[in-house]
Order: structure tokens, then sequence, then C-alpha cells
């Protein structure tokens, strides 16, 4: 079988729960979590359908036992839910919160706020027999302020069948700006900046009856969520009968990515239409290693793709599959717009759920490491390997699975991504199950340190790994390749934290040099880790540990007596050996006052050397109470033992 290095290079890349070849290695902060579509906290909204009275709900899903509540603060509605390990929550949104066709220009009051004790994942789904489409929701910790638009193609078979999108605000005062690629429905001319203002939880919609949205860039001062689709399109083009709803929430370009993998959507017979939209100028795009397209920022490429296949770009991308209209193969289907989140993006495990009624028909497209897919379990039970082939000649393979109704689990050992979709007659939905939104493409500095160390064989080194963007500030949830050549070779990972650091330690068991690279995309950078033996020569037993002595010099005899100037010296120094450290501290009670006078005071002040000095006024007589304690210096504690001195003075005025 032929090997392709890119693809390699792309599994290395994804691999978390990878098996380390090294004694020991392991990412010091193994713990830590890559920012994914699971959150506590979520906007969304339902762009418009083609009927006004469609049935909207979320599903809610969680990995713990958790509770949480829905709110549209701008209807005065709420509900609470219940969440169950492995299950599959539902809850049915009013009809009043469908988003209009933007026609105003003004924010509407239908933003939907889910908030979670636990990390959840909602999925949405805007029903309504014959137009139907789902998407999967994304917490407000991953969302962005540079996004752009994916949508289809407008005027549909009908001329009220928009393009649209719709923007999400998640803080109050967020200016949003959008200079939309066709003439809108509220009167903003194609190529024209627009600004508005939008308050928590303010959705604006933004449509057109006579272009594609698709490429509109909407860039904000805080994050904001962002909802790209059709009221209801015709796929591949209006001549296929017949239109459905498109809608997905679009993530932000800083979570794009370059590698992806496309699977067939099951029963259809003559492949599938996809776009590939680019965040940057002069981005090459291929198709299974072919050259397809050159684009700008915003613009896209569409073809039908009918076989497993690969999609890349040397720049980030965004890519959607869409499900082409039924009388375009004669299949019981119709058209949707799911994502294909990128390879760099995979997780580990997914919960989510089909609608409980309505489709005939339900699956789940599969794409992960040939490598695993005997891992992969289904509601419980392994997946046949037989299910997979080979996706061209990477080392990536994928499966189309059958899915009963209702809520499902997927898991496996290492990433993989899902795309769960269904049909029936002249109606369908799709949605990725889930994926990782780390800011991939923020990445533009990489260092490790320290650049060269030493360590004993048998011992465990560390090094520290950061990531930052353009303006050297960390980068949380990146995933790093890390690889270790020389004596102790090996592969591992590492995982950035909040500080934009991932620790990675290993054991080195021969002596000699050791390179250690962090890698992501094309960054790396390298360390020198050089393992020694340990000294071998012969080791004399320590004597007995000994009391560290207290030496006291010029000890004031008891009792004693303020001077003239209303100070006495106690002790002239308190002192121990060159092999430990004293620390002395003094204590004054009165215990008569002085009949005359209004200030009193005991001060007592001590040198560094240990000189103990009393100074007094106001009092006939003082208790002072000296101690002090000798310590062992560093290196020293099994030849010394702590010791203590006290005394105590009557002291008069």
């Amino acid at each position: 079988m032929r090997r392709n290095s890119r693809w390699l290079a792309g599994l290395a890349a994804i691999i978390i729960a990878v098996a380390m070849s090294l004694v020991g290695g392991a990412p010091a902060n193994a713990g830590k979590e890559r920012p994914d579509s699971l959150g506590k906290e979520f906007w969304v909204a339902f762009p418009k359908n083609f009927w006004y009275s469609p049935q909207l709900s979320l599903f809610i899903s969680s990995p713990d036992a958790t509770a949480g509540t829905v709110q549209i603060p701008g209807l005065a509605w709420s509900q609470d839910f219940n969440v169950t390990p492995g299950s599959v929550t539902t809850v049915s949104i009013p009809e009043a919160a469908q988003l209009t066709n933007g026609a105003s220009g003004v924010a509407e009051q239908a933003g939907i706020h889910v908030t979670a004790t636990d990390e959840v994942s909602v999925y949405g789904l805007n029903r309504y027999s014959a137009t139907t489409d789902a998407y999967l929701g994304l917490p407000v910790d991953v969302l962005g302020t540079d996004n752009i638009v994916l949508a289809w193609t407008a005027p549909g078979i009908e001329g009220s069948l928009d393009s649209e999108f719709a923007v999400v605000a998640t803080e109050d005062g967020t200016e949003v700006t959008y200079v939309p690629t066709a003439d809108t429905r509220s009167g903003v001319a194609a190529g024209v900046a627009k600004t508005v203002t939008l308050n928590t939880g303010e959705a604006l919609p933004v449509s057109s009856g006579v272009g594609d949205l698709s490429g509109s860039q909407v860039t904000a001062t805080k994050p904001v969520g962002l909802f790209g689709g059709h009221i209801c399109a015709n796929v591949p083009n209006n001549q296929t009968l017949a239109c459905d709803h498109l809608v997905e929430q679009i993530p932000p370009t800083s979570t794009w990515g370059k590698e992806f993998l496309t699977v067939p959507l099951k029963t259809r017979t003559k492949g599938d239409t996809f776009r590939v939209i680019a965040s940057e100028d002069a981005t090459t795009v291929s198709v299974n290693g072919a050259a397809v397209a050159t684009l700008d920022r915003g613009e896209f490429h569409q073809r039908i793709i009918d076989s497993k296949s690969t999609v890349s770009a040397d720049k980030p991308v965004l890519v959607a599959q869409y499900s082409n209209g039924s009388n375009y193969d004669g299949v019981t289907s119709d058209p949707f717009m799911m994502l294909i989140p990128p390879t760099e993006q995979f997780l580990e495990g997914y919960t989510f759920a089909t609608p409980a009624t309505g489709f005939s028909k339900n699956f789940v497209n599969v794409v992960m490491p040939t490598a695993a897919i005997g891992d992969l379990v289904l509601d419980g039970a392994g997946v046949p390997a037989a299910e997979f082939t080979q996706i061209g000649a990477t080392e990536f393979s994928g499966a189309q699975l059958d899915l009963t109704a209702g809520s499902h689990s997927m898991s496996a050992k290492e990433p993989f991504g899902i795309y769960v979709y269904g049909f029936d007659s002249y109606d369908s939905y799709g949605y990725p199950g889930g994926a990782a939104y780390a800011p991939i493409n923020e990445v533009t500095g990489l260092a490790l340190t320290p650049p060269t160390q030493q360590a004993l064989v048998n011992t465990e080194a560390c090094v520290d790994a950061k990531v930052t963007d353009q303006f050297n500030e960390p980068l949380a949830g990146i995933q790093l390749a890390m690889t270790v050549s020389g004596v102790n070779p090996g592969t591992g990972e590492g995982l950035t934290d909040a500080s934009g650091v991932a620790k990675y330690c290993y054991t080195g068991t021969q002596a000699g040099a050791d390179t250690v690279k962090a890698a992501f995309g094309e960054l790396s950078a390298t360390a020198t880790i050089e393992w020694t033996l340990p000294d071998v020569s012969p080791t004399v037993k320590p004597a007995k540990a000994k009391k560290l002595p207290i030496n006291a010099k010029k000890v004031a005899g008891k009792p004693t007596t303020l001077g003239a100037d209303d100070e006495v010296v106690l002790t002239k120094s308190i002192t121990t050996n060159k092999h430990g450290k004293v620390a002395v501290r003094g204590f004054c009670t009165p215990t008569s006052p002085s009949a005359a006078g209004e200030v009193r005071f005991c001060d007592i002040k001590v040198s560094k050397k240990g000189k103990v000095t009393v100074r007094s006024t106001g009092y006939d007589s003082m208790k002072v109470v000296v101690k002090a304690k000798a310590t062992p210096k560093k290196g020293q504690e099994d030849r010394w033992l702590p010791n203590t001195w006290r005394k105590s003075w009557k002291v008069t005025g």
C-alpha cells in the first residue's frame, strides 16, 4: 500500500490517546481538555424556515449527569432540563423564536440562552414536513470575532426562498460589521459594510432574494454566534426538486482546517455537493491530491464528489457537504447542509441524537484512523471492521452506519469524526456530531524550553512548549506532536493550557543525547537533553547527626533594668555553626504600668546576628522572652538536627 506523507502527518497530529513508546513518556497536562463543542453556556438561534410555524427543538446531551436552563429573554420564556449520561434531552422551543427574513434591518429579541452546571452538547432542529435541517450549537467559549458566512444561492425556485445568515450577540455593546456578497432584503448593497450594535441575546437576521450570501464577512468587537444557510434551497440547482431548509452554525475562521475526509451520504447514487470556502487570499484547494481551485478570502469552490475522498488546502478553509434534492438521483432524500470538521479537530467520543419521529432512515458517517477501527464502539457494542473501507491512499477509513431513531453514543481510543443525517420523503437533516474548536489558525509562535538540560538516567526530565499568536499572546487547547530522537527515541503529544504551555515529560533509560521536537503544522521547536549515569563511587556512611549548637554571647543577668536611654541589651549575639542558620524572636509582656505618663510601649529589636535590644517606656516592669531556633542548611539535614534556645528576664523601668 502506498504511503501518503501528508496524511501521515495529519494522523500524527490528531492522535491524543496514543500509546507512548517512551519509558514513562506522557504530557504533564494530560488532564486538560481541548476547546470543543461541549460547553456550559450557549447562545443560539433559529434562522427562518420556509414555513412560519415549524417545530423548533434543542437536543441536549452530556457525558455527566447535569441540569440546566433554556431561556429566551426576549420572549420572557424559560424551561429547566435534566440530562442523563448516554441519553439526549429534547427541549421544545416556542415558534416565536424563529427569526424573520431580516427585511427591517433591526435586531430581534430571539436569542436562545442555554446554561448548564456541567458541560453539555447542544443540537438545534428546525423541522417542518418536507423542509427540515439541524445544526451543532457552539458554546460561547469557542466563538470568535472573525467570521465568514457559508450559505446557498438565491433566488430559489420561488422568489421568497432566500439565502440567509444570522448573528447572535453574547455580550452587551457588541459592534457587528457585515459586508454582504449580495443585496439584502434590508437594503444593504453587495460589498457595502454595515455596522450594527447588538446587546446580549439579540439576533440580527440578514437575507437576500437575489444572490448567494456565502463569503459575506462578519466581524465583531466581541465574540458572536453566526448561523448560515437558506430558507429552502434546491441543491445542486433550481432544476432539482425539492427545496429544503439549510442551516449550520458557522465556526470562527480561527478554528478552520486544512485537511478533510469525506464519505458519501448513504443511499445516494450520484454523489453529493460540496463547497470549500477560503479564509485567506491565494488559497489552493485540492481534491484527492489534485489542485482544483485557487480562492481568495470569502470565495468558494463547488463540486460533486461521489466517493470517499480527501479535500485539502494550503491555508485554512471550511468544508460543507450538501445533500442533493430527491429528484437528483431518484432516492428518498432532500437537501441539507452539513459541515465537515477537519481532521485536526476530531474528538474521541460523542453523544448525539436523531429526531424521535419523522425520518424513516437515519445514518452516521464515520471517519477514523484505519489502525483504530477495531476500537470503535457504538451504543456499547463494537462496530465490525468490515463496515470500513480505506479513503484513498491515506491512513484513514470511512463507514456509513445505520441508526435507530433516538439517542446514541460513540467512542474510540483515538480521535475520529462523525456526521449525522437522515432522510424521509422529500425531507432530510444533517449536522456534524461534534468537534474540537481550538484556535489552530491563530498559531504563529512555538518555543521549547529549556533549550538544553542534563538529567540522570532513569529519572524524569521535562520540557515546556509554549504556543503564541501574532501578538505573542498564549493560546490554549493547541495539540502538539512531540518527537524524541537520539538514545531514547519515541513519540507523544502535548496540549497547551491557559498559559499556552504544554509540559512534556519522559524518563530516559539510556545515557547520551536526545533531541526533543515539538511541532504544529509547519512550526517546530527543539531542545536537547543530555542523559548521564549517576555517580557510582563508594559512599561513606555519615556520622550520627548532632544537634546544631546555639551560642548566645553577653547574655544579660536576671533581673535587669532599663538604662538611662530606656533600653537594655539582653544578648550581644545568638549564632550557630556554618552548617545551620538561626531564627531569633522576642516577646514582651508588661506586668506593671507606670503611675505617671500616658505613652506606653515595649519594643524588641533583633539584629541579623542575634543582638536583642529591649526599649520601653510607661511600664515599671515587664517580662521579656527570647527564643532561638537553629535549623540545618540545605544538604546538611543528614548530619545536623534542629535545636532551640529560650531565656526570659524580668525587666524593670
